[in-house]
């Protein structure tokens, strides 16, 4: 018993201390949750200036569907993403935190727009 302890001690270890390198490495999923088709998605790690080339390069994701991508080893956890519509609109999410959801919701903002002022009733 002891013997099967000291053995499962240094895998336990290494498990520990590599599983947030291995867990940055897997795919994000990016949901288009718009109700049309995005034809773009770029993303650029949060604190940047350029966005990455078009990830949809083999055409349009469709509502509902994802696009799942490896951003690679040490690419960091916070990125700025950005979603463009077929009708033109662009949904844009910063500062989304990869490394803690695995998955980033695209979504029109749903918060209805703010009421134009009202105009003064003449007496």
């Amino acid at each position: 018993m002891r013997r099967a302890i000291a053995l499962a001690l240094p895998v336990l270890g290494w498990v520990l201390t590599n599983t947030p390198a291995q867990a940055q490495n897997e795919p994000v999923r990016f949901y288009n949750r718009a109700a049309i088709p995005a034809t773009a998605l770029h993303v650029m790690r949060a604190g940047q200036a350029s966005w990455s080339a078009n990830l949809l390069n083999r055409g349009p994701l469709a509502p509902g569907q994802f696009l799942s991508v490896r951003l690679g080893e040490g690419a960091a956890c916070r990125f700025n993403v950005r979603l463009a519509l077929q009708d033109g609109t662009e949904i844009l999410r910063e500062d989304a935190d990869v490394c803690a959801t695995r998955s980033v919701d695209l979504a029109p903002d749903a918060s209805p727009a703010p009421a134009a002022p009202a105009t003064p009733q003449r007496p």
